[in-house]
């Protein structure tokens, strides 16, 4: 009977056990659906960040596949939070419907942001392989399923809206990084929105770095032969 008893208390024991430990991580679970974040696009004067970029695309017929290492340089922060950055693409590959060619070389260029992530000049699109990195982070602080939402002119006279949800949190390359879904939309046409890209972005919890890029094509919208299906995509992530 002890032995019984024993057997019969240690059961008890080990569920009183494991209850407390799904408490535990059910309380987790709550903070950490819960915990707010206040995203802020804050590199430091002099940081560096070195991305190596991957395009895969095609539509009718024709195929291309891109690499290239993208570097950015912080050259100056306001006090008001802009930041001035120097962005240089390099070391460019391409293939066309199977023939390799050295992408011809770009001059760096410099474009200033603000602290949410976006660009101070007016309009997308100046650089596709630059766009990627630029991100747009909401006014006020944000939890787990919350959503928001950026729309802005591109220079061809179209509108581009970006959709955004803060899907969780991840460590990507020993960084603690905020997982972001989004969908970028061109709405030139109200009655006929066109979903161009969809994906995730990862982005660093301190400083709002982006740190991984994953992005898929759908369709395009051009002046000259309007929308026409593209499948593809880009990928991208910060070097150590």
């Amino acid at each position: 009977m002890r032995t019984r008893g024993g057997v019969r208390f240690g059961a008890i024991l080990l569920l009183i056990v494991v209850l407390a430990g799904l408490a535990g991580v059910g309380s987790w679970w709550w903070r950490e659906r819960n915990r707010e974040y206040l995203l802020r696009f804050q590199p430091k004067v002099g940081d560096t960040m070195r991305y190596f970029f991957e395009m895969n695309a095609s539509a009718q017929g024709q195929s291309v596949q891109m690499t290239a290492f993208l570097t950015q340089k912080v050259l100056k922060v306001q006090p008001n939070g802009l930041l001035t950055i120097e962005t240089r693409i390099d070391s460019g590959t391409m293939k066309m419907n199977g023939a390799s060619m050295a992408m011809p070389s770009m001059p760096p260029f410099v474009r200033t942001y603000r602290p949410n992530g976006q660009s101070v000049q007016a309009g997308r699109t100046a650089n596709p392989i630059g766009e990627i990195t630029e991100v747009g982070y909401p006014n006020k602080p944000i939890k787990i399923g919350d959503t928001w939402s950026d729309r802005q002119a591109t220079r061809n006279g179209s509108a581009l809206e970006a959709q955004f949800q803060l899907v969780g949190k991840e460590r990507v390359r020993n960084r603690e990084t905020l997982k972001i879904a989004v969908t970028i939309r061109d709405v030139s046409d109200p009655n006929n929105p066109v979903t161009m890209m969809s994906g995730h972005q990862w982005v660093d919890l301190n400083n709002g770095v982006p740190v991984k890029v994953d992005m898929q094509f759908h369709q395009v919208r051009t002046p000259m032969v309007g929308t026409m299906p593209m499948q593809g995509s880009i990928k991208m992530v910060l070097l150590p």
